[in-house]
């Protein structure tokens, strides 16, 4: 039984014809595998699958012959374009949840990626990390100062202010002392941050209980992905001192305590 439909188009609420914007004919396709509760979905794209790193900048990446959803996610937040978040979403949601294939239109002999539930990340201990992301031209903003220290509601003021004026956070740094937060934004936002901030803060800028709000720009973040790092000793070890190798400057720090992701 086969089935052909129209995606990427829609209709909202108000029953105007809109579009589903970056990857809605993708989107399409999961959302009706999810409907129809599909063995698997496919998706045709330009490239073998999903890469261990940008192949512009790492030429020996190789196509990941299984990821996690999880995986999939962070990888595809920071740089690997070849699948939308959203994409996977009704897969994940499907009961069973719905394995997702990367295929590629101009080479069908590959047998692409395959985005499921678990990858070989948890079972390899020497592959613990499945690849890595990365994102250019953005900036570091950094707010320091001794009034930050043990005062209630001082991010949720940065982070309140910032979301009022549009301002997208990729990346938070912040060490226990408090003394300092440091997030990363879009490089050409990162003016309209410092003097977002810096209104908020007038206050205590005046009163130097802030001392700064700085901008560290261009910078480029770039993560380690693996369900494997997780409760994996040495990991975070290896990755910086790889970095201190290659002489780069480790300039913030941030992990989840899912430990999937290292940035």
């Amino acid at each position: 039984l086969h089935f052909i439909i129209t995606g990427y188009v829609a209709i909202n609420t108000d029953g105007v014809a809109v579009t589903l914007k970056r990857d809605g004919s993708d989107y399409s396709a999961a959302i009706m595998g999810k409907i129809l509760r599909a063995n698997s979905i496919s998706i045709w794209t330009d490239v073998d699958g999903v890469l261990s790193a940008d192949p512009r900048r790492v030429p020996l990446a190789s196509v990941l012959p299984e990821v996690s959803y999880n995986e999939a996610m962070e990888l595809a937040y920071f740089g690997a374009k070849v699948i939308h978040p959203k994409t996977m979403q009704p897969a994940i949601l499907c009961n069973p949840q719905i394995p997702i294939y990367i295929r590629n239109t101009f080479n069908m002999r590959s047998p692409g990626t395959r985005i499921f539930i678990t990858s070989t990340t948890t079972q390899q201990k020497d592959k613990v990390v499945c690849g890595f992301s990365s994102v250019e031209r953005m900036a570091l903003v950094n707010v320091e100062g001794s009034g930050l220290i043990g005062v209630h509601g001082v991010d949720k003021r940065i982070f309140g202010a910032l979301e009022d004026h549009g301002v997208n956070v990729s990346l938070i740094s912040q060490a226990s002392s408090e003394h300092s937060c440091t997030i990363a934004i879009s490089e050409d936002q990162a003016e309209l941050a410092k003097n977002v901030i810096e209104e908020e803060f007038r206050r205590e800028l005046m009163l130097s209980h802030i001392s700064s709000v700085d901008i560290r720009a261009p910078v480029s973040i770039i993560g380690a992905v693996g369900d494997g790092m997780a409760s994996t000793s040495g990991v975070a070890g290896r990755f910086f001192s790889s970095l201190g190798d290659a002489k780069i400057n480790v300039l913030a720090i941030a992990q989840g305590s899912s430990e999937r992701n290292i940035s």
